[in-house]
């Protein structure tokens, strides 16, 4: 390898080492965010002298850069408990498919610059990059877990203007100051004036962050307290979860519960999947006998009637817990991709990863998960690739294709004063999913999780953080009910207050504020990932332009 190409690599690997140091619960050091990608422009730029015309070629240092951040940030898939050909999988589906999709605004970028010139290229790897990250949250194969204004989770007296501009603004800003910064260090370089750039690129960090540090320490919580009991059971996903007596468990976790209950709690909040039970279903029977949690019948399974005692025993407090539920389908429906056939039966069902709420009379409802993991609670392309269940990893209870609802669902009781949002595990990654869910009317978030699987590892961690980021978005705070991992208040500045330790049995009592106020982000949702979309389709537009009609290129270099 020739050194001038060795020395572009080495730039292309820094850019990617300098995202996993910035990156929560692996480096952590944020502000690095602010230059990871100046080593990767500057080895463009090294490569461009070296190359002249074949500017392609740099491609492949783009795909080192980003796949050092993927496999440095995300390597925790590895630790699920599974075979070990399964594990690799696990790990290598999503780093590769992510690696390559994060190399294709830097490809867009390049085409930009050889068809319309230097001066659209900047923009085109922005708009791509954020168009990218905004349609990453809504396929099958939705992975936006890094997503660059991720990056604030641990910071959230920086990100406190995300209630206008949602996280794709941390993104934007980010991408601005890099840029910036390149384009300083580069005139630098050449022996041109500098000082401009140095003092814009200074300006477009500063502003932002000291607006949002004079927020964050002005800001007062709005709404009326209640006091929450978050219960954190730790009940081992692999060896005891979806394995012991699901009865037992529920009583452990009441039992937890009731070491934090008094008159003044509200909500008992139990972790995802905290209800199991053998179910069966005999539909020829009129009406169909149910046992088990069937949503068909909630009410009459054996969990949601000791639940409601639990409620009756404890006045005006309602409990909110997640499920592995079914649904009995109409014998006349359009059967969907994830219909199950019942055995024994020409009838089919849905199973779902699903929270119940049992309010305060007794009576309980349903929510299911609605932004499901691909390749465990989702096959992707179902309706093209069909039922082909043995693709999924078995993470216990309810796997393979299930159901998901539409329409974002907010728990009300009137009687306990609660609107509460029912946000299930990697639903909490989703900002515009969750902001839904309050203009809906939820005035609090309640995060319901299973953070056991990947271990004693940044995954959790990680998971934690798009609390925080939900909460600023939304201007709601945060209970969270991990089954292991993090259970806490997150409040309405993103703050995180009484968190758990890993791997401890637990049930701590918090205090949240209601707040009924709405924010430009949820009011008016993602805006600048939807411009972005617009304005990256108006790009590609003018790139497929016969060349005669397009402008002349101005020069490659400014």
């Amino acid at each position: 390898m020739a050194p001038s190409s060795l020395r572009i690599l080495s730039l292309a690997v820094l850019s990617g080492l300098l995202w996993c140091l910035a990156w929560p619960a692996v480096g952590g050091i944020t502000a690095l965010a602010f230059v990871a990608w100046v080593p990767l422009l500057w080895a463009e730029e090294l490569r461009g002298r070296s190359d002249g015309e074949r500017r392609v070629r740099f491609v492949p240092y783009v795909l080192a850069a980003t796949f050092v951040w993927n496999l440095g940030c995300t390597w925790w898939f590895v630790m699920v408990s599974e075979p070990w050909s399964t594990r690799l999988v696990s790990v290598g589906a999503p780093v590769l498919v992510n690696t390559f999709l994060m190399a294709l605004p830097w490809w867009l970028r390049r085409v930009a610059h050889r068809r319309l010139g230097a001066r659209w290229a900047d923009a085109a790897l922005v708009l791509a990059w954020i168009a990218f990250e905004r349609l990453h949250h809504g396929w099958d194969l939705q992975w936006p877990w890094l997503s660059m204004g991720n990056v604030l989770g641990t910071r959230p007296q920086w990100a406190q203007w995300y209630d206008h501009t949602g996280m794709l603004g941390g993104t934007l800003w980010t991408w601005l100051v890099n840029l910036l910064l390149f384009r300083a260090m580069r005139a630098w370089r050449l022996g041109r004036p500098w000082k401009r750039s140095m003092a814009l690129a200074g300006t477009v960090l500063c502003v932002p962050m000291m607006i949002s540090l004079a927020r964050f320490h002005r800001h007062v919580e709005q709404g009326p307290p209640m006091d929450v009991v978050v219960v954190q059971p730790n009940i081992d996903p692999y060896s005891e979860k979806f394995h012991a007596e699901p009865m037992a468990q529920l009583e452990r976790m009441l039992e937890l519960a009731g070491t934090a209950m008094d008159t003044a709690v509200r909500l008992v909040l139990l972790p995802e999947t905290a209800l199991q039970e053998h179910s069966t279903v005999d539909p020829h029977a009129h009406p169909p006998l149910f046992v088990g949690l069937w949503e068909n019948d909630l009410d009459g399974s054996r969990s949601a009637r000791r639940i409601a005692d639990f409620v009756r025993a404890h006045g005006r407090t309602a409990v909110l817990a997640g499920m592995s539920s079914y649904h009995l389908l109409p014998d006349d429906a359009a059967l969907p991709p994830y219909a199950r056939a019942l055995p024994g039966t020409d009838r089919h069902y849905s199973a779902a990863n699903a929270a119940m709420f049992t309010g305060t009379d007794g009576r309980s409802s349903a929510y299911r998960k609605s932004k499901l993991v691909a390749g465990v609670e989702q096959l992707p392309f179902a309706a093209l690739l069909g039922h082909i269940e043995q693709l999924s990893v078995d993470l216990g209870g309810t796997t393979g294709s299930l159901a998901k609802q539409a329409e974002r669902t907010v728990f009300r009781d009137p009687a306990a004063g609660i609107a509460v949002a029912p946000v299930i595990c990697y639903e909490s990654v989703f900002g515009e999913h969750v902001a839904a869910h309050v203009r809906n009317g939820a005035e609090l978030i309640a995060v319901i999780t299973n953070d056991g699987w990947w271990a004693d590892s940044p995954g959790y961690r990680q998971h934690l953080t798009f609390s925080s980021l939900r909460a600023i978005e939304t201007r709601r705070a945060v209970a969270r009910s991990a089954n292991t991992g993090i259970s806490c208040a997150v409040d309405q500045r993103g703050v995180v207050h009484d968190a758990t330790d890993w791997w401890v049995p637990d049930a701590r009592r918090v205090t949240v504020h209601r707040n009924t106020a709405i924010t430009p982000f949820v009011r008016h949702g993602d805006i600048i990932g939807r411009a972005a979309v617009a304005a990256t389709i108006v790009l590609l537009l003018m790139l497929l332009l016969p060349a005669r009609w397009r402008r002349r290129p101005g020069p490659r270099s400014e």
